[in-house]
């Protein structure tokens, strides 16, 4: 079960060939997509391509010619940032690629502060927890604590996701003054399943509800069958920066287990706000500051 969106096509046109120039003259910019934009481009689709990505595909999406993205495949091969897939003719991510990605890591303050967090969610219900983050009218899930369990209720990383869909943007909502809140849903509601929520005034009034409670909990909301737990977190200057999210298929996130889960969450994402300098009145019955 896997909640995405299709690959973003990067447009790529073939370089044209140099014209001469006299000599002392200056030449003109070359045209067409430079060597690191293509390298760019092919490492973006690698690492977003969970069972790799050969030429062929990656010229039919980024527009790169295939014998140039199978050169500059074998280069990245070359240097650990690439290696082959399982597919014949596929790479995917090297060692080189997840080295860096983990120094990246290190140095990130907010998934330090967040990570502990999620593996205790994680080891206490045995279920999937991201850290999602605002990001003007989107929500991105930028990193997560996988569960053992086989089957599991999966979110694109990295990818912006409209504020409005599943539990992570609806906790994050609830955390908004009630201005910010009615922008957003004038842009209109999704039916994503037939459980989504579509009305505005039925969408408030579960915001009201999710507040009070200090987390939301969606039900095949986004994604048939899927479920979350979320809890806003905020940073030092009382604004809601994201939220901490459960995920599950729904066969293991009814509304029972819901009820357990949801104190644990919201007490997770009130420690990460303390974490990132956020004093809140203890004593107040709302998660808005």
């Amino acid at each position: 079960m896997k909640a995405e969106r299709p690959q973003k096509a990067t447009s790529a046109r073939p370089r044209s060939a140099a014209s001469e120039t006299p000599t002392g003259a200056v030449e003109a910019a070359p045209q067409g997509p430079s060597v690191a934009s293509r390298v760019i481009a092919l490492l973006d689709l690698v690492g977003r391509r969970e069972n790799g990505v050969g030429p062929r595909e990656a010229e039919r999406i980024t527009g790169i010619d295939r014998s140039a993205a199978s050169r500059l495949f074998r280069q990245l091969e070359s240097l650990g940032w690439v290696q082959h897939g399982e597919e014949r003719g596929t790479y995917t991510v090297g060692p080189e690629f997840f080295a860096v990605a983990a120094a990246v890591r290190q140095r990130d303050s907010l998934w330090r502060a967040a990570k502990p967090l999620l593996e205790s969610l994680t080891e206490q219900f045995d279920e999937t927890t991201y850290l999602a983050v605002r990001q003007d009218h989107q929500v991105v899930f930028r990193d997560k604590v996988d569960c053992a369990q086989r089957i599991r209720y999966i979110l694109e990383l990295n990818e912006p996701f409209p504020l409005t869909t599943g539990a992570s943007g609806r906790a994050i909502l609830s955390a908004l003054p009630n201005s910010e809140v009615d922008e957003i849903l004038a842009a209109g509601l999704t039916a994503y399943t037939p459980d989504s929520i579509t009305e505005a005034d039925h969408y408030r009034a579960q915001l009201a509800h999710d507040r009070e409670l200090g987390y939301a909990y969606s039900k095949s909301g986004w994604v048939a069958r899927g479920g979350g737990v979320a809890s806003p977190f905020f940073d030092a200057g009382g604004r809601c920066h994201g939220a901490i999210t459960l995920s599950a298929p729904i066969d293991r996130l009814g509304a029972d287990r819901a009820a357990v889960i949801g104190p644990a969450v919201r007490a997770a994402a009130e420690t990460l706000s303390r974490r990132l300098g956020y004093t809140a009145d203890e004593d107040a019955d709302t998660a808005v500051p």
